[in-house]
């Protein structure tokens, strides 16, 4: 799990800060906070994953509640740890390809878990408990309601790169959630 959490860390510190690219999730509400508001993005990561632990509490099994804790409480601590840097510097549409692919796996092997990171991956968990919709939809359609943010406070460019992020983490998502099914089963 702990791999995982880096991997998400990473991706959105390398990849999506730096290039003002809020994805979707609480890590693109939070670099909207930042870019509006100058709120670092790991308190505001930390405060969304404390209120999706409450609603974790009440529509989830207290294990995966339990579960939940860990992440939601590490990748705030990881967000402040790592460094803010553009790791590729110059092409901000092959490092959002590169962020989101990265992203995508580390969500994907939370979900292969019953775990997450907290925010706004708690939401299809619920959903996919009660109505058995694939998480990976409920995600994008939650994403992509965070893309919007990205034309007020970050532009066009950075909306349209968000929205591609979200599908291509998604399509990651999906991927390792059909191999690792595929591999579970043999």
């Amino acid at each position: 799990m702990f791999v995982a959490l880096e991997l998400i860390a990473f991706s959105l510190n390398m990849f999506f800060e730096p290039n003002k690219v809020a994805a979707g999730g609480a890590t693109g509400i939070a670099i909207l906070l930042y870019e509006g508001w100058s709120i670092p993005t790991s308190l505001s990561v930390f405060i969304i994953n404390i209120i999706m632990l409450i609603f974790s509490y009440f529509h989830l099994d207290k294990m995966t509640t339990v579960k939940l804790i860990f992440g939601s409480f590490m990748l705030p601590v990881l967000l402040f740890l790592t460094p803010v840097y553009n790791i590729i510097p110059g092409n901000r549409l092959i490092a959002i390809i590169v962020g989101s692919i990265i992203f995508g796996i580390g969500v994907a092997i939370l979900y292969t878990l019953d775990m997450s990171s907290g925010g706004t991956t708690v939401p299809p968990m619920i959903i996919h408990k009660n109505f058995g919709i694939d998480k990976y939809i409920s995600l994008f359609v939650i994403d992509g309601i965070v893309c919007f943010g990205n034309i007020i406070l970050t532009g066009y460019l950075s909306f349209f790169l968000a929205l591609m992020s979200v599908a291509i983490s998604s399509a990651a998502i999906k991927l390792v959630t059909i191999v690792e099914d595929k591999y579970a089963d043999d």
